[in-house]
Formats: structure tokens, sequence, C-alpha cells
């Protein structure tokens, strides 16, 4: 018997687990009050507890922070959520510390029976990374309208429904009617969508109720939906589309980042250790997911949740904020073609020197260590001798399952790909839980800690380099935690480096030749711009267009196909005799863009949208293309991406200037001269450390010029050094 899925219902104030034996799928309800708690006495209690929507008052002993002692408080149950922010409204207007409001019904009903998603029932540990899962039926469902082309709303009859390997057509009252019992007939487990939260789930939902159908995807007639929302993460605005939720039966949008990033192994093996219900747990981010371990965590701990928390920072002086305030360590890397760089790079840094540090919000400048041998560098913050803090209790686990999965990759060949998937969820848990120790309204950041887990990372970057150097290796980039480097035995350098420091450095590979890009506006060396190939063949290449989400298929491909140049180069002499085949590659692709014969599908770009289209201030492709989407009716939320094709960029007419995607069709004129320049600024991103500027391919395109090679100096082909074809 294994847990599928649990979900609370504050109309009725029940929790439902959802049980998989075998074939079948059980559902158990039972009832169950949400728990809050509340900083005050006898007497306040006694006036709680006769407020409407509580069900028990009593007094329990917790910790309100990770570093206090324990103290008595009022415990409440309440009747269902309404009435837990209905309360703490009215309690936090008499001045009243509140904890554990908005921690999910479902989650803490999980934490108290100590049960998780995807548990055996019988006997069962988080932590195993042998587990069985049960026998899942996963079908594909997508839904099509009989409008092919063009904006396709909500008003669209529907023109065919795909369940699995059945597709459905005709009537649409009947394809609906079909569907269900398809489904009861079937009876899956798991509904996979691709892109079924945005489109085909609503969608599908609006035509049944018109044609008066009462339609059920789950295995109960209820369906959970969360609200859509724009959000700001990691200096991006994203959009969240409705959420759709169904009962007794999972729904996963494939193109979610937790889905799409860990597949449905890795979800199963995420929601085990977070005890976030899958459904819930695909629609979160990883820092959500890190941050509810931590809230897990703390819960066992006995410590609370406080609501509304807003950490300040420590008071620092203007010196003080100089030194701690200042990231991670990066070395310029030198612009050029390199032979036989080597590629190294630590292991999870940031959360092993959370863990190694012992780096926690009440363990950096903790009160009872004031004298601590245990210093942050530069900063000197001392840190406590005395307890193992929550942060690295809960990382700790996770960077040896993740080490563990990596192992098992090469070991067990036929399971590479689930594993590969579920080392690569918690490789983003790790990743995110750096960024959220910065963040002041997280569970459990503080700024101090962010700033210690930079500092550490600055002085174990800095004592790698003199140890590199001391063994005669020269340094061409650094950046965070990573070093290419030249030099013999790198192997030796990583033993070294690893039995030093505490963490194991790795020997990524060696290039064949890699070249370091610069920056267009000075010159200067690109922190992560590169590419190169390696010893094994492969290719690695990092910020150039062809890896954005948002470059049309039309300068992926000019890019792709000029590296592809470069396959057999295997030497710096090798690259430099594959330049003029680049450069033909580049010919070729300019001849087709300005004969106006490339396929309209392949000039479409793809655009996150940051603001709201009354936040615009200038009239660009962005803003041209949200008008048109405008006077369709409908509404492009920040955070939402939008496609559209240049018609012509120096028109100041919005329904001229570009033409969204959904309204393109054959007969659709690309801007010629636009996506030309949009080639060489793509030839310049490959080739520009070798003097190849813009008005330079432009020069070797227009007038069927190339340099001489032979004449290359200094890392600068000269208009002298070119010579007609």
């Amino acid at each position: 018997m294994h847990l599928l899925d649990v979900q609370y219902d504050q109309v009725e104030s029940t929790v439902t687990c959802w049980i998989k034996e075998n074939d079948k799928c059980l559902s158990e309800k039972e009832t169950y009050y949400p728990r809050i708690y509340v900083s005050g006495g006898m007497e306040l209690k006694s006036l709680i507890a006769t407020l409407p929507g509580v069900v028990e008052a009593g007094f329990e002993d917790k910790k309100i922070d990770l570093s206090a002692l324990k103290e008595r408080l009022i415990s409440l149950k309440l009747r269902n959520q309404a009435a837990i922010y209905e309360i703490a409204g009215i309690l936090e207007a008499r001045g009243c510390m509140l904890y554990n409001i908005d921690l999910d019904p479902a989650r803490q009903y999980m934490l108290e029976k100590n049960i998780f998603p995807m548990a055996d029932l019988y006997a069962d540990d988080r932590f195993s990374m042998d587990y069985e899962i049960p026998r899942l039926k996963v079908m594909e469902l997508s839904v099509h309208a009989k409008k092919q082309r063009g904006i396709i709303t909500m008003g669209e009859p529907v023109g065919s429904i795909t369940l699995g390997e059945t597709v459905l057509s005709g009537d649409e009252k009947e394809m609906i009617t079909d569907l269900i019992d398809l489904m009861e007939k079937d009876d899956p487990d798991i509904i996979t969508t691709n892109g079924g939260e945005s489109f085909d789930i609503p969608y599908l939902y609006h035509r049944a109720e018109l044609c008066g159908i009462s339609l059920e995807l789950g295995r109960a007639k209820k369906r959970v939906t969360k609200k859509e929302r724009s959000y700001f993460s990691y200096g991006r605005i994203l959009y969240k589309p409705e959420g759709h939720l169904l009962s007794g039966r999972l729904h996963f949008d494939r193109t979610s980042f937790v889905y799409r990033e860990g597949g449905l192994s890795g979800l199963i093996d995420l929601a085990r250790i977070t005890g976030i219900p899958m459904q819930e747990l695909s629609r979160q981010s990883p820092g959500s997911a890190v941050s509810a371990m931590q809230v897990n965590e703390a819960q066992r701990d006995g410590v609370l949740l406080p609501w509304k928390r807003n950490l300040a920072e420590n008071w620092k002086t203007a010196l003080e904020l100089l030194v701690a305030d200042r990231g991670a360590l990066v070395i310029e890397p030198r612009v050029g073609l390199h032979e036989n760089a080597v590629e190294l790079d630590f292991a999870s840094l940031f959360p092993n020197i959370m863990v190694n540090h012992n780096i926690s919000p009440e363990t950096v400048l903790c009160s009872c260590c004031r004298d601590s041998q245990k210093r942050v560098p530069f900063t000197g913050y001392n840190i406590c001798e005395k307890q193992v803090g929550l942060i690295p209790r809960v990382l700790k686990p996770l960077i040896a399952r993740r080490m563990a999965y990596k192992k098992r990759i090469a070991e067990f060949p036929d399971r590479a790909e689930e594993y590969e998937k579920k080392q690569n969820l918690l490789k983003w848990l790790l990743v995110t839980s750096f960024g959220y120790m910065g963040y002041n309204k997280a569970r459990f950041g503080r700024i101090e800690c962010h700033e210690s887990i930079t500092a550490y990372g600055r002085e174990i970057l800095l004592q790698t380099i003199d140890m590199a150097e001391e063994m005669g290796f020269d340094i061409l980039h650094g950046i965070v935690d990573s070093l290419w480097v030249k030099g013999k035995d790198p192997q030796e350098l990583c033993k070294r480096a690893s039995e030093r420091i505490g963490i194991t450095l790795e020997h990524k590979g060696i290039f064949k030749w890699i070249v370091f890009l610069p920056n267009r506006s000075n010159g200067t060396g690109a922190l992560n711009r590169y590419y190169g190939v390696m010893n094994n063949g492969k290719f690695k290449i990092r910020g150039i267009e062809m890896r954005r989400s948002d470059t049309p298929p039309l300068i992926t491909g000019l890019q792709e196909d000029m590296i592809a140049c470069l396959a057999h180069a295997e030497n710096a002499d090798g690259f430099y005799r594959a330049v003029p085949g680049m450069l033909g590659v580049l010919r070729k692709y300019s001849k087709k863009v300005l004969a106006g014969e490339c396929r309209i599908d392949d000039m479409i770009f793809t655009t996150r949208i940051s603001r709201g289209m009354g936040d615009y201030r200038q009239s660009n492709n962005n803003t041209a293309a949200m008008k048109q989407f405008q006077k369709e009716g409908i509404m492009i939320k920040p955070g939402q991406s939008i496609r559209y094709v240049i018609t012509d960029h120096a028109s100041k007419s919005y329904s001229k200037r570009v033409k969204i995607a959904e309204l393109v069709d054959e007969s659709t004129k690309y801007d010629r001269s636009k996506y030309y320049e949009h080639l060489l600024r793509a030839a310049e991103s490959i080739l520009l450390p070798f003097g190849y500027t813009k008005d330079v391919l432009d020069g070797v395109i227009r007038k069927n010029i190339q340099a001489d090679l032979n004449k290359w100096k200094g890392g600068l082909f000269s208009e002298k050094a070119m010579v007609e074809n």
C-alpha cells in the first residue's frame, strides 16, 4: 500500500488519503483540524477559546526561534483555513505573535502522522534510496481546437481529444462524453499534459460546461485550482498559470520546471524527501522544495514558524559593509583561443561550505560562542561550536544522496537515465539553498549567513589558485566554484586541493581548445561566455545565442553549423584552418536571408515579458506584439512568453513592426535587413576574439572577401590582411 496523494478540504474539514494498492486506488477520509500557536497567557486562552471556528484550545511548550528555549504558547485547533486567517487577523491587531499560520494543512497532517507521498504505509524510510513504488498507469492527455491556426480562444469548439493511444473526434459533446467513459474504463493514476495548465485543462472544462456536461478528470468530483501569478526569481519575472489539481488522480504538466528537469522518477524521489504532495510539488520551485525540508526539520525539533517573518539585517558600518557584501570571487578570463585547458569544479561548493562550516541562522554570530575559534574569513563572524545548525542538518543528507546517485549512473547503466533525473533535481535544490540564505523573507534566511558562505567561497578559490600556481599551472579563468587552468597533472592538483579544503575538486575534463569570449562593450573577458571541444569530442558551449531560449531557429542553426565546422579541429592550427568554412556558413545563411528564402517559422523570436503593458515607457518589439494580442482580446501578464516575427523594424506602427506567431502564415514577410544584422551579431559572438567584428563580417559577406589566415597577427585581422576570394 502506497500513499498516492493527500488532499485537505477546508469546507468539510477533512483530509483524504488516496492509497494505491495493487491495481486499485482507495480513499480514506478523516476529520482534521489544522493547528496554530499564539503567544499569550491563561486569560487570552480563555478569550480565544470562545471565538467562532476554534475547536480546541490548550497550552504546549514550543520554540519560537532556532536558538530559543522552549516556552509555553497557546495551541489552537481551528475548523478550517478560513478560520485560521480570520482569527490570525484579530489576534495580530491585539499585538499577539502567531506561528504556523501558513503551514499547509495537508503537510501538517503528514508531519503529525509521520507519512510522506509515495510512502509504503507498512514500513518505509523517506531517505531510503532503494524504495519500491507501486505500478502507476500514466496516460497523456491533449486537446485540439477545430481552428488550427491563429489565436485559439476558449470560444473555439473542440476538434479532437487524445488520451493515451485513443483519439476522439467528431461531435464536441460526444467527444467529451466519450472521454469521461474512457477515463472510467482505463482509470489512469497519472495524467500528463504538454502545457495543459495554461490551455488544455481549463479549455476542456469550459467547453464541457458550455455543452451542459459535468466533467471531472479526477477520481472524485473535486477539482482544486491555484491562482495564476507573476513573480520575481533570480533576476527574472516569471509567470505561473492557474493550477489544476485533480482529486484521486495526479495531473502533471510536462512543461513545469520540476517535471521537465526530473521526470516522474525525480518527482517521486523529491516528494518523498520533501513531504510535499506530488501535484503541488510539480508546480513549485526548487527553492520552495528545499524550504519545505527546512520547515520539516524545524517542526520535528519543536520550532514554530513565525507569521510574516521579515528579519532585519544586523547594523553595519560602511567599512563592515564593504568587507562583508562582496559576493563570490571571479578571475577575469583571458580572451581568445587556448589549447589543452583543464576545467576544474568544486562539487556543490556552497552547500558543502554550509555543512562543513556549520552555517545556519542560529549558528552565525551566535550569542553562546562569542569567543569561538571558528571564524568566517574576511568578516570575522563567530560560528557556534556547541550545536549543529538546522541548515547543515538538512543539506548534509541531500549532498550525500546526490553523490550516491551520481555514482550509480556509472554503476548501473540500465538505470542511468533514472538516476540522472534524480540527481539533477537534487542539484537544483542545493543550488537554490544558497540563494535562499540571502532572501530576507525566506523561512530560515539570514544575510550574514549569505555573506559567510561567499567569504568562505572566496577563500577556497584563492587557496586553490595559490596551490595551482605553486604547482606550475597557468590560471585562465575562475568563477565562483570553477577554474580553467593549463599545466601538467591536474589530477594531482584535484587530490591536493580536495584534501586541504575538505571539499572534492573534480576534474571535469581537458579541452583540445577553448575560446573565451569578450564583452562587446569594452572587450574585457565575459564571465560565462565560451565554447570549446573536449578530448572526448564533445562541445561545451555557454552564453552565446544558441544557448538562449529566445533565439530564433535561424540564428541557432547558423551558430550550430558554424561550430560544426570546428568538429575536426584538434588544436589551434586546426581551428584557424576551419575559420574560412565558418565564414562560408555565414555567407550561405546571409544569402538566403537577403533573398527572402527563409521559412517564416525559423524567424520567430520568443521573449518573456517583464512588466505590464502600461509599465513600458518606450515602444519596442515587445510592446508592438503585446498590442497585437490586446487587439485580439488577450492581455499578456508579466512573466508570460510571447512569440513574434520582425516584419519592419523601422516602422512606428505596432501592426507593421512585428507579427505575433499566432497570426503568422506563409504570406508573412520578414525584415531581411534586420535578420541579416542578427546573423552578423551571432557570427560576431563566435569570432570576435579574432578581429571579426560585425562591420568586418559585413565586409566579408557583401564584398566577398575573406581574411588571409596566414597573415593573422596579434589576435586581430586588419583590413590590409584581407584578400579577394
